[in-house]
């Protein structure tokens, strides 16, 4: 336990998972510190000591930390851009502040004399899919064969040999904004006429293409330290969710906890160690074979869904994790 060391929190103000962890936190007596980053500029204030090697934050309360020496650990949740000063309009400036305060707050992941869960620094890294599918196979799991390439001429020619289909998939980005509104980019499978129609288009950006595999079912795989919540997720029983199970709310999904196969169990929490990570959410299929195929890795992904579907206790559990 961390007796009365705070736990540093960074976050956003409307994060339902950092509230439910707080929650448990303050049934125990835990003490801790919240920096929300979207409010960073009109709530906070910060002071950092090289002669003592310290980051202090203060809130408008009155409540304060110093980071990393009277912390216990430090939870990168979920920060988000902060928000402009108050009386800083134009744009070149904002951009400005807002690129100097991000490097504020990265520079706190230098600093390992406290553990992180996860430090952002190792989310960054083990983030990337083709190292995540690459490090998958080595440990001995299934992965979807894989091109990413900018070669129409390759493109076609994975697609020629690939029996189930085509998915397509960002490497990174989870959307894009036009001036016409804002877009999520979910994984597609692309069907042969629609690919000879467009596969030029990949001259123009490296792009991620999978084989399809059937399933018959979806695992959602959230490791917090040493447990372990595998939810199995009847993607297939709603046409709208058998590609990319995010395009529909959770409710039209069936959720169960289940067992995970102990050689699959052993080596997602390899991986989570060979990526220095103590957290991490997977994503993986059972065809209808019962093969376990990884699809892959988010080392910070959400999780509080789950509980407040099978009332399995994830919060106690991240709880658990920051006080151990």
């Amino acid at each position: 336990m961390s007796e009365t060391r705070p736990i540093l929190i960074v976050t956003a103000k409307l994060d339902t998972h950092a509230d439910a962890v707080i929650s448990e936190l303050k049934a125990r007596g835990q003490p801790f510190f919240r920096l929300n980053t979207d409010d960073f500029h009109t709530e906070y204030r910060t002071m950092l000591r090289s002669g003592d090697r310290s980051v202090i934050f203060e809130d408008i309360w009155g409540r304060s930390v110093r980071f990393p020496h009277d912390v216990h650990a430090i939870w990168h949740r979920k920060p988000v851009e902060s928000n402009n000063p108050p009386g800083v309009e134009q744009r070149g400036t904002a951009d400005m502040i807002q690129s100097e305060t991000l490097e504020l707050l990265n520079s706190l992941s230098c600093f390992h004399d406290r553990p992180w869960y996860n430090n952002p620094e190792s989310n960054r890294v083990s983030q990337r899919k083709f190292p995540q599918l690459c490090l998958a196979s080595e440990l001995g799991l299934r992965v979807p064969r894989t091109l990413i390439t900018n070669d129409p001429g390759e493109a076609r020619r994975f697609a020629a040999q690939t029996q189930g289909g085509v998915l397509c998939k960002a490497m990174k980005e989870a959307g894009y904004s036009t001036p016409n509104g804002s877009y999520f980019i979910f994984s597609r499978r692309v069907g042969k006429d629609e690919f000879d129609a467009h596969a030029d288009r990949i001259a123009l950006c490296p792009t991620l293409l999978q084989e399809y595999i059937e399933k018959a079912y979806e695992l959602r795989v959230t490791v917090v330290g040493d447990v372990v919540f595998a939810c199995r997720l009847d993607s297939q029983a709603d046409e709208a969710a058998r590609i990319d199970w995010r395009m529909v709310t959770p409710d039209r999904i069936a959720h169960s906890m289940v067992t995970l196969d102990n050689k699959v169990e052993a080596a997602l929490k390899a991986m989570l160690r060979r990526f220095g990570l103590r957290f991490g959410a997977f994503d993986l299929i059972v065809t209808p074979e019962g093969e376990t195929v990884f699809l892959e890795l988010n080392p910070n992904g959400q999780w509080y869904w789950i509980e407040l579907t099978t009332g399995a206790p994830m919060a106690a559990a991240m709880a658990d994790l920051l006080q151990s």
